[in-house]
């Protein structure tokens, strides 16, 4: 039934959602034309100097973004917010955004959230969509679909922004001067800054070392490695988690991670892209896992109700599932020919299937039932995997000439 199933995917060639670099870096005006390139890499061999400089140039755009995150929001009253935040249980702080999970608001608060909800919504559409899929897949049209990621970016944005400003407003002695002006402030920097963001991340797409959009998108998680690993310590210390479940969690990180970078390889080496095939797969299942997180009435012990993880796996392998169906393996750009690969076999779709919902599944087991802690999460763990990979050299045989192939 399985190879029934995928034998019937389309056979002509889809490129993916994003195009090529042009062959110098645009202005920022002509950014929804490369808007999404910038999750892609060259796959390229660089001589020495050339490396260091492109190392260069991907240190000195993570040095701007990091300096962005601590560039505080103009009209804000930092100290009578840290003191806000820090009277607010953290769970509901992050129902509040992700702009407010630190002790400040700054420029770059929303981060790729815009970027990355406008490229989710045109997956969710390509998987709904066979139509739409074939459409967006082919050549004339990508130009256009990088425009209304673009727009639909700076929109979302714009929202969020607003939302924010809203927020602020409420909140005692926090806004210096609430009204209208405030909030177009709030809103023109936040749109400013993802505007910014798009082009840092086409500079590292471009000149750096590989791909800027997840790049940047991993970067806040790797700078909160050193305070992740100091609260796990201070845990283990005060005795709140014994020795025996971290060395648990970090054997499951390790293991984890091995398997997907084992699976990620394969995929890769039967040309079938990383990012389709791993990591939008994920991002699509939060949107029906997030609805079943408000659904009390069917798993009245939340998220710890074993019914609640058998639903959650349910999800990720009809989310994946569907997936499959609507990617290609055919290089869109390669340089030589290659022979095409017809198709990947049953126990390969099957296994890559089973890792994503075991990547999810095993987290929210461990840390719901036996209280260990949440130290990677399934969508930032094939995002590294998928840059990791990206940014080697493979073989001709992988039929990866196109860096799309991995993201």
């Amino acid at each position: 039934m399985v190879p029934q199933l995928f034998a019937q995917r389309r056979r002509h060639i889809s490129p993916p959602l994003f195009g090529s670099f042009p062959r110098c870096l645009p202005p920022l005006r002509n950014a929804r034309n490369w808007l999404p390139k910038m999750a892609h890499s060259r796959d390229t061999t660089h001589s020495m100097p050339e490396l260091m400089t492109r190392i260069a140039v991907t240190l000195g755009v993570l040095a701007v973004y990091r300096l962005g995150t601590h560039l505080p929001l103009a009209g804000i009253d930092q100290t009578a917010l840290a003191n806000l935040l820090a009277g607010i249980d953290q769970a509901a702080l992050a129902n509040l955004g992700s702009a407010f999970t630190g002790e400040r608001v700054s420029i770059f608060a929303l981060g790729v959230t815009p970027i990355i909800s406008a490229l989710l919504v045109v997956e969710v559409v390509r998987l709904a969509s066979e139509r739409f899929n074939d459409w967006a897949g082919a050549a004339p049209n990508a130009r256009r679909v990088n425009h209304y990621v673009l727009i639909g970016s700076l929109l979302l944005a714009a929202l969020q922004g607003y939302g924010i400003a809203t927020e602020l407003e409420r909140a005692k002695n926090v806004v210096n001067e609430p009204g209208p002006q405030f909030q177009l402030n709030v809103v023109a920097t936040f749109v400013a800054g993802t505007a910014l963001l798009v082009w840092l991340a086409a500079l590292i797409s471009r000149h750096g070392v590989g791909s800027g959009f997840w790049i940047l998108l991993l970067a806040p998680y790797l700078a909160g490695l050193p305070g992740l690993a100091l609260s796990v310590y201070e845990a283990v210390h005060s005795g709140i988690m014994s020795q025996v479940g971290l060395v648990a969690a970090l054997a499951y990180v390790l293991i984890a991670l091995a398997t997907v970078a084992a699976l990620a390889r394969t995929l890769a080496r039967s040309g079938m892209p990383l990012d389709r095939t791993l990591i939008w797969p994920l991002y699509i299942a939060t949107i029906p896992a997030g609805v079943l997180a408000f659904t009390p009435w069917f798993f009245p012990d939340g998220r710890s109700a074993p019914l609640y993880l058998a639903a959650l796996a349910v999800i990720v392998i009809g989310t994946s599932l569907a997936q499959w169906l609507r990617v290609d393996p055919r290089s869109a750009r390669a340089e030589t020919y290659s022979p095409r690969v017809e198709g990947v076999g049953a126990s390969l779709i099957a296994l890559s299937v089973m890792t994503l919902a075991a990547i999810t599944v095993v987290p929210e087991f461990l840390t719901t039932q036996l209280g260990l802690p949440m130290l990677i999460d399934a969508r930032l763990m094939t995002a590294i995997v998928a840059v990791a990979l990206a940014m080697q050299n493979l073989p001709p045989s992988a039929l990866l000439k196109s860096p799309q192939h991995l993201l």
